[in-house]
């Protein structure tokens, strides 16, 4: 008995290091006014591989993305990103884990 629950400890171990850790980008962007805005800007976001949910802030500009830590943002990647939208990039803060849940992300 004592075995089988070492082997299940170990192996829940080895199977959550294996797994990624989520963080979370804030950008902040001017132009983002009305939901079609958010709308084109999230579609264009969760075309990246690895992001998993993406909320955004109509009233502070900010969109947040949480993605798994393989997801690595630049500034150039994302200035051109969201010129082909017609908004204006301007800054990015990372966070360690996502404050926001797929249900935000949906409203």
């Amino acid at each position: 008995m004592i075995r089988t629950l070492l082997i299940s400890i170990g192996l829940m171990f080895v199977s959550g290091a294996a797994m990624a850790a989520d963080v979370q980008y804030d950008l902040q962007v001017d132009g983002i006014t009305c939901p079609f805005c958010v709308a084109t800007s999230e579609k264009a976001l969760k075309k990246i591989e690895g992001v998993k949910t993406v909320s955004a802030n109509l009233e502070t500009g900010v969109i947040s993305v949480c993605a798994d830590e393989s997801v690595v943002f630049t500034d150039e990647q994302l200035k051109k990103l969201f010129l082909n939208k017609g908004f204006t990039y301007k800054s990015m803060t990372k966070h360690d884990g996502c404050t926001i849940s797929p249900n935000e992300a949906a409203e």
